[in-house]
């Protein structure tokens, strides 16, 4: 008996990678509509990072410090301000 494949399939990365990339903007963006801050719990979803995490790696960073703000017990992060440093923040890091 011959084996014989009727179907091959070929994933292509880098359109795989990009169409990812294309993907997570746009959800980005649509959390951001309907909303003009970041909650720092909406930093956890958007990020997968704990709150211990997020404290120990950005929140002090400078450029960070320039854009979050304390409203009463809370902290808040300009929507807009918040994905730009963030899209740049992540680029810094080293990939291990």
């Amino acid at each position: 008996m011959v084996d014989t494949s009727f179907v091959k399939i070929q994933i292509d990365d880098d359109a795989l990678e990009q169409q990812i990339l294309k993907q997570i903007d746009e959800k980005m963006k649509e959390l951001g509509m309907d909303k003009l801050f970041y909650s720092l719990d909406d930093l956890m979803q958007i990020t997968s990072f704990s709150k211990g995490h997020i404290m120990n790696t950005f929140f002090d960073d400078f450029r960070f410090k320039q854009i979050r703000r304390k409203v009463g017990r809370k902290w808040v992060f300009p929507v807009a301000e918040t994905n730009k440093f963030l899209k740049k923040w992540v680029t810094e890091q080293p990939n291990k």
